[in-house]
């Protein structure tokens, strides 16, 4: 099973429920105003879909990120390395792609792009053996995953069935004292809404710093909030350690924006988080995951990967005990018509099951393809 032909092709990003978008807003605040930290719309890059095909006729898809330049490292750099080897040996080609381009590639754009090269030949493993991918990484753990969703109104979230809701903290230390009274406001309001049981989860977008995420740890103690997100940049291991020494009403989660298992590994070894997001479309793809996985699952952490109820992650919740929830951003059928797959996981009852297909179980829908298609 040789490899013939690595097409690169860059799509317009497909945040949260699956509509293109061109811009994201890096932060939702529960009102209208100028902010620093709040409602900033920035250019994204997009996603980058790579198809895979083999001498036998096979194909696979992976979706990574990393816009033009994700395509140009597909084209350039990787595309050389791979043609004419086994696409069955997904492990060596992930180690061949990540040492030929260590100089230049140890994180963000080349990661995203390999990731998504991973994922293509991950599902060319599924085809090839006639197996969905849960199988391949030993069979289910779990019939169904428990599902939170992200930046949804709690109470449609709750009346569905779901896990939890994950919301922006809003506002940030330039905000001063004034934005932590709206703060603990917003997340009191938040719980008076939805009860003592159903799971408040708060992402603070890298936007907070040591002194001010222990404030307000403290100051959203009642609330019972089941974690904070990123609240400093991932590279800063030593605030990390910080925050989980001294915070014990609330979990830290991080690693959403952490590149590969070597930097996983310094946070986990360390013990500067409670709970390990990795995004499989940018660490590294599912090979570089798993690794993630047998790290936390060596240290006793869960692991929550960063959109994790997407076809590429889920058989991972359904195949890996560490892996305790999925993050949801697909959640209706209405909002799956907007992929460019057929066979996006839709959730019934707040909970995702993985398909049984082989592979990933996606099938590229051509038609979707020309409209999401962006120029390099």
């Amino acid at each position: 099973m040789r490899i013939t032909a690595v097409t690169a092709t860059l799509l317009r990003e497909r945040v949260l429920w699956a509509r293109p978008v061109e811009r994201i807003v890096t932060m939702r605040a529960p009102e209208d105003r100028p902010s620093p930290h709040v409602d900033q719309q920035v250019p994204i890059p997009g996603s980058v879909l790579v198809e895979i095909e083999t001498d036998d006729g096979l194909r696979g898809v992976g979706l990574g990120g990393g816009g033009a330049a994700g395509v140009l490292v597909v084209d350039t750099f990787l595309r050389p390395l791979l043609l004419g080897r086994d696409a069955g040996a997904v492990e060596d080609l992930w180690d061949l792609m990540y040492r030929v381009t260590f100089r230049y590639g140890q994180a963000g754009i080349v990661l995203m792009a390999m990731s998504a090269v991973d994922l293509a030949l991950w599902d060319l493993r599924g085809i090839a053996q006639g197996q969905p991918v849960w199988r391949l990484l030993g069979g289910k753990v779990r019939e169904r995953v428990p599902v939170y969703a992200t930046i949804r109104d709690p109470l449609w979230a709750q009346a569905q069935g779901f896990w939890g809701v994950k919301l922006g903290g809003p506002y940030g230390p330039a905000d001063g004292a004034e934005g932590m009274l709206k703060n603990e406001a917003y997340v009191a309001a938040l719980r008076e809404r939805v009860g003592p049981a159903f799971r408040i989860l708060i992402d603070c977008a890298r936007t907070w710093d040591v002194d001010y995420t222990l404030a307000m740890a403290r100051r959203l103690a009642p609330y019972d909030l089941y974690l904070i997100e990123e609240p400093i940049a991932p590279h800063d291991v030593d605030g990390y350690v910080r925050l989980r020494m001294a915070i014990d009403t609330t979990r830290i989660a991080c690693g959403e924006h952490v590149y590969t298992r070597y930097a996983a590994r310094q946070l986990l070894e360390r013990g500067a988080v409670d709970v390990i997001q990795p995004d499989i479309r940018w660490t590294g793809g599912l090979t570089d995951v798993l690794a993630v996985c047998e790290l936390a699952a060596a240290h006793g952490i869960p692991v929550m990967p960063h959109r994790g109820g997407m076809a590429w992650a889920l058989p991972l919740a359904m195949a890996r005990p560490e892996c305790v929830v999925a993050e949801g951003l697909v959640l209706t059928p209405e909002e799956a018509v907007y992929s460019v797959f057929d066979g996006e996981p839709v959730p019934e009852g707040g909970h995702l099951t993985a398909s049984d297909a082989p592979g990933f179980g996606l099938t590229l829908a051509p038609e979707r393809i020309e409209e999401y298609r962006s120029e390099v």
